[in-house]
């Protein structure tokens, strides 16, 4: 009997870089029909997701047929419990569940198990012991930067887990180096998405047509895609990124289109781009302004394919921007940042790849992109 190919990651929630990954997982193995796994059954198919099943629900389902189950990118190895379910949340869930739990660190687990229906501390992480006998689990180019900050306990059940599988590999040094010094030893591959034009070039190049990008090219024939996480959401911080996004825009000789990278909460907020988009019209009149009217994850790739360069906090937007040799810029809070991790692995004159939150306010005005 054919063994039955599980795919589980965070594709249960609208991130870009976590629904792309979907993708390019399934893409690596053409000759299988997998499921797609998540905490929660999820429909994503709206933004060029999937149906995602619960895998506790799939892990019922014909426990003695053998599986696979695959380990798909992302932070996966540091995602919390809580962080999870929050994360799954609608926007007014989440304000609702961080008002009455998050400065009590026992009510945010209790209530992150009833939410999830699982025990885990650190729920995208499967070992051998929570699956049926025959099983294989696997992890494929996961990240884990922030290692080394969890409690022993959910350190304790990430390397038993990962002990278990078949196969293991990072995406990053700073991962690789936290796992080998807990004696755990991983492969380092690049991740999947960086593969986005070879594997999706030419459903992107159809994507470019669509409405939302149709409208950008009606408005400008160059421009620089501009995102930015919720957390980066200061006035100081907002201002910042205006000024430097206006002068990049002069320089390029373009106009700007802001875009989300992620509708689930503790990503990025309508509302900081209002406030992005009000700084940027003061401070650049003359620069034409778009709010690009899509989520959907293969219009996002479209949209990058074609700008004239890429700024972000978004470490997958400048992963597929790059991909298709768009001029990139990831902006990080810090250097020990997930992007700056990644970049620094993989980027030719990486301290150039990435921008510091600090040294955002000391760029002179040649841009992000000087």
């Amino acid at each position: 009997m054919a063994r039955r190919l599980i795919l589980f990651g965070a594709f249960d929630r609208h991130n870009f870089g976590d629904l792309l990954l979907a993708h390019c997982a399934a893409a690596a193995q053409p000759e299988r029909a997998p499921l797609f796994a998540g905490l929660l059954a999820r429909d994503l198919r709206a933004f060029d997701g999937h149906r995602v099943r619960a895998l506790g629900e799939i892990l019922a389902t014909s426990p003695e047929d053998p599986g696979d189950l695959l380990h798909v990118g992302g932070e996966i190895l540091t995602t919390t419990a809580w962080e999870a379910a929050v994360m799954l949340q609608s926007p007014a869930g989440a304000a609702q569940a961080i008002s009455a739990f998050d400065r009590n660190r026992r009510a945010r687990l209790a209530w992150a198990t009833r939410v999830l229906k699982s025990r885990r501390r650190i729920p995208y992480v499967v070992g051998g012991a929570d699956l049926p006998p025959g099983w294989r689990t696997g992890f494929r180019a996961v990240g884990g930067v922030a290692f080394g900050g969890l409690r022993k306990a959910q350190r304790a059940e990430v390397l038993r887990a990962l002990r278990s599988g078949d196969a293991l590999s990072v995406r990053d040094r700073v991962t690789q180096t936290e796992l080998a010094a807990a004696g755990v030893a991983a492969s380092l591959v690049p991740d999947p998405a960086a593969a986005t034009r070879a594997l999706f070039g030419t459903r992107i190049a159809q994507r470019a047509t669509c409405s939302a990008v149709a409208a950008v090219r009606r408005r400008m024939p160059r421009w620089l895609a501009l995102q930015l996480a919720a957390e980066w959401g200061d006035d100081a911080t907002l201002a910042a990124v205006a000024a430097v996004a206006v002068a990049t825009a002069r320089r390029l000789e373009a106009g700007i289109v802001l875009f989300r990278a992620g509708l689930a909460p503790w990503h990025d907020d309508a509302e900081v781009l209002d406030r992005l988009a009000a700084r940027i019209a003061a401070d650049g009149p003359d620069i034409a302004l778009i709010r690009f009217g899509s989520a959907a994850v293969f219009d996002i790739c479209a949209l990058l394919a074609n700008a004239a360069a890429c700024v972000g906090t978004s470490l997958h937007s400048w992963i597929v921007a790059t991909s298709f040799d768009v001029p990139a810029r990831c902006l990080v809070r810090s250097t020990g940042a997930k992007p700056a991790a990644y970049i620094d692995t993989w980027a030719d004159e990486a301290p150039r790849q990435w921008i510091s939150l600090s040294a955002l306010a000391a760029m002179d005005g040649g841009g992000f992109l000087a």
